[in-house]
């Protein structure tokens, strides 16, 4: 390879923005954030069902017909069998969540902040929040205009759907948010729409970071901050 040649290339490898070679990869919180969330409800939903079962079975102990005792037992001891089994569920997924969030805790201990974790949580709540579209729309049909009509927006829906998998990632030095793109071309649409509200937005709730345009990559929309 002659000189000007390995100049120009050279050259084109080191003034290319720094926005292409950025690692576009989920962190391990954006990774497990709707997991962990996943988990919390599973594992209420579990803990409700086996006070359930034995409100049921306290309930059948306290039936003192002799000719049902042998159906009340047969019934008490499956309840017992499927309360026991939603009990070691209920410790799994806990070991899990416990497990997941911890690590999340001790990576940020040693290479970050605890604090931030709690910010991306809150900034994620609010983001969601901020980009979430009321699916249900209201027209008026009638000649009168007496009658009005709540009507369901699939594509809202759609967008809803996407959005709910956004997060934002707090670092010392860096701020990462996350959006997956929706599906269909409508959806698309309204959230290109929102590019501009939605940097105006994470822009204000972290004014010591800059953030760069929009980048997308396949069907996720990153938002990279560095501090200032």
């Amino acid at each position: 390879m002659n000189t000007p040649t390995k100049f120009f290339r050279y050259f084109a490898l080191h003034t290319t923005p720094r926005k292409v070679f950025y690692d576009m990869k989920k962190s391990f919180f954006q990774k497990t954030y709707n997991l962990n969330i996943n988990l919390i409800i599973l594992i209420l939903l579990l803990l409700l069902l086996k006070l359930a079962l034995l409100l049921l079975e306290n309930q059948l102990g306290n039936i003192e017909i002799e000719s049902l005792q042998s159906s009340i037992s047969f019934v008490q001891d499956k309840l017992n069998f499927t309360a026991y089994f939603v009990q070691s569920l209920t410790l799994t997924l806990t070991s899990i969540l416990v497990l997941s969030i911890c690590t999340e805790l001790f990576q940020r201990f040693t290479k970050d902040s605890i604090l931030n974790y709690f910010k991306s949580i809150y900034q994620t709540i609010r983001l969601r929040q901020f980009l979430k579209q009321d699916e249900m729309s209201e027209s008026i049909i009638s000649i009168d205009n007496q009658t009005t009509v709540t009507k369901f927006n699939p594509i809202l829906k759609n967008f809803n759907h996407a959005i709910s998998s956004c997060t934002v990632d707090i670092r010392q030095d860096t701020l990462s948010v996350f959006i997956k793109y929706p599906r269909t071309q409508q959806a698309q649409k309204l959230l290109r729409d929102m590019e501009g509200h939605v940097k105006e937005e994470i822009s204000g709730q972290n004014p010591n970071y800059y953030f760069s345009s929009s980048i997308r990559e396949g069907n996720k929309l990153w938002y990279i901050g560095t501090r200032r």
